[in-house]
């Protein structure tokens, strides 16, 4: 038998534990376990000293409100939203017509270029006018005709090519600044429907830009005649493979003559060796960039005939190149000017003439023509 000193030396040191671990528990509450839902963490704390896992309860899902279905007006682009929570009538779901199919939205294209950018397009005194006659009825119909426009340039990946001016605004419809909105209103709709039709035939991987078509435009004859042109003519001149030298050479002069331009490219004189030699072409197009189709294919002869193209013997196209840099916009050299400018000693280096030298030169006089010795 233990004395009795021990007996309670014990029992205290018992109730003392006891005091030491009710005071711990109070101070450090067991952990609560988680458990990971697809919906989140749910987690109750039951009292005592363990923690049991419930299953997640079910959450209440929102209720969204239901989207009529209808026929799309013309010009509409949003859907109409019924009440919240409101079932649908026989009115908010009109059965189509036996021989008439329903209507389809067709999805964010309707809203792919919002009103206000295609507004933003045109010059600032334009989208001043167009915005106080956005409820008219023709001026409605010359956005749609530019929306289809810039719909058409998108999807082709050909981009607008900016102007030079003050103004920021593209160089396409920077040529239509002379036209007076609304009262040119029907000219502007016909001219971005010609428009559409043109991009839409001109060869996509030659093409990457508006500035074949801006660059013949110049005055409101020549934007009057492109909105009036055929569409037989304007597919004709868009499928040239070399439209960018026919436009090269009608700057600012118009759209030329499609059949005209056509027959140009079909010319022998541009062959050489048997083959179409586009460089050749591309020489006289500088020289005559700016004034227009060339009249007569026994001129382009005559000049090719011409003894001073000659080096080594052979005809040189490098030569012919460097002097239609220096001519380029100015039309053709006079032959005698010419001859007389290669003749001259100091294009010589070590007793031979030297083609590199002479294109130096033609680089800092492109477009100045003949330079004095």
């Amino acid at each position: 038998m233990q004395p009795a000193s021990s007996s309670h030396t014990a029992a205290g040191s018992r109730s003392s534990a006891s005091a030491e671990e009710r005071e711990a528990a109070a101070n450090n509450p067991p952990r609560r376990k988680r458990r990971r839902m697809a919906t989140g963490y749910v987690v109750q704390q039951i009292p005592e000293t363990s923690t049991v896992l419930l299953p997640p309860q079910q959450q209440e899902q929102p209720t969204l409100p239901l989207i009529e279905q209808r026929h799309v007006a013309e010009h509409q682009a949003a859907a109409t939203v019924s009440i919240a929570g409101a079932e649908p009538t026989e009115s908010d779901c009109p059965e189509p017509a036996a021989d008439e199919p329903m209507e389809i939205e067709a999805g964010p294209a309707a809203e792919e270029i919002p009103l206000e950018d295609i507004i933003a397009n045109f010059m600032p005194y334009h989208q001043e006018k167009i915005r106080e006659c956005l409820n008219d009825e023709d001026v409605q119909q010359m956005l749609n005709a530019v929306r289809s426009f810039l719909k058409m340039l998108k999807d082709n990946g050909i981009k607008l090519t900016p102007g030079r001016g003050r103004i920021p605004t593209s160089s396409l419809f920077g040529r239509l600044g002379h036209l007076t909105l609304p009262k040119d209103v029907a000219l502007v709709r016909k001219f971005f429907e010609k428009a559409t039709l043109f991009f839409s035939a001109v060869n996509t991987a030659q093409t990457k830009n508006t500035g074949c078509l801006s660059t013949m435009l110049n005055s409101n004859t020549h934007t009057t005649n492109f909105a009036n042109e055929t569409e037989d003519n304007l597919r004709l001149l868009a499928g040239n493979p070399y439209l960018k030298q026919i436009t090269c050479m009608c700057s600012r002069k118009g759209v030329p003559d499609p059949v005209k331009a056509a027959e140009i490219i079909k010319w022998d004189c541009w062959m050489v060796d048997g083959t179409f030699s586009l460089e050749l072409l591309r020489a006289f197009s500088s020289m005559m960039s700016g004034r227009g189709l060339f009249n007569d294919q026994a001129q382009v002869v005559e000049i090719l005939a011409w003894e001073c193209w000659q080096l080594d013997g052979e005809f040189s196209m490098d030569l012919l190149r460097t002097v239609s840099s220096m001519m380029s916009r100015r039309g053709f050299p006079d032959k005698d000017t010419l001859t007389a400018l290669l003749a001259w000693n100091c294009w010589k280096i070590d007793g031979k003439f030297s083609m590199e030298l002479l294109r130096t030169f033609s680089s800092m006089m492109n477009g100045c023509g003949i330079p004095q010795k």
